[in-house]
């Protein structure tokens, strides 16, 4: 199962790859949107894969459900996590301290040991995001005129997730099968 939490779209995009990696690898993959549908039977899965975007420097609401209701089953899985982040955009060079933050801190929070980790970009679409995530942006260097500055076209969703990274940790998945 790849389950997944998503404030803006991004993620279910990376959790739909995902799925379709281990589909080429010959293995089903359900998905599961946290937002719409927090409730499932984890039982027939041998392996859950769960991810969610960052808003505010935190996992979306859905996906936190899911991990306090479902943590005892998931700690007896073969469990990997990810999560979207807009913060390796702003500062690249902390992409350590983001794993911690976003990834280890919420699994050791939940009493949970994942074998794999991926932390990955998301899509800035100013058209999209209320006037606070805007102002965020802004006091983080990475407002409309500062995206413009860097040449970058602010009039279309900005997408700095790196596809090939994305799919390579998919195929890390299924290395100990």
């Amino acid at each position: 199962m790849v389950a997944y939490g998503t404030k803006w779209g991004s993620t279910a995009d990376v959790a739909k790859e995902l799925a379709s990696v281990l589909g080429k690898k010959g293995h089903h993959a359900d998905l599961l949107d946290l937002g719409k549908d927090g409730l499932a039977d984890l039982e027939p899965y041998d392996m859950v894969v769960i991810g969610s975007g960052i808003a505010y420097g935190s996992w979306a609401k859905g996906a936190v459900r899911f991990l306090e209701r479902n943590s005892k089953i998931l700690s007896e899985k073969r469990l990997a996590m990810f999560a979207c982040c807009g913060d390796l955009l702003f500062d690249p060079l902390k992409t350590d301290e983001y794993e911690s933050k976003y990834l280890r801190e919420v699994a050791r929070k939940h009493g949970l040991e994942p074998f794999s980790l991926g932390l990955f970009g998301g899509v800035i679409d100013f058209d999209r995001h209320s006037f606070l995530v805007k102002g965020i942006l802004s006091m983080r260097n990475a407002g409309k005129k500062d995206m413009q500055e860097k040449g970058i076209d602010t009039d279309k969703p900005y997408d700095f997730r790196d596809w090939e990274k994305i799919r390579a940790w998919g195929d890390g998945l299924l290395e100990d099968d």
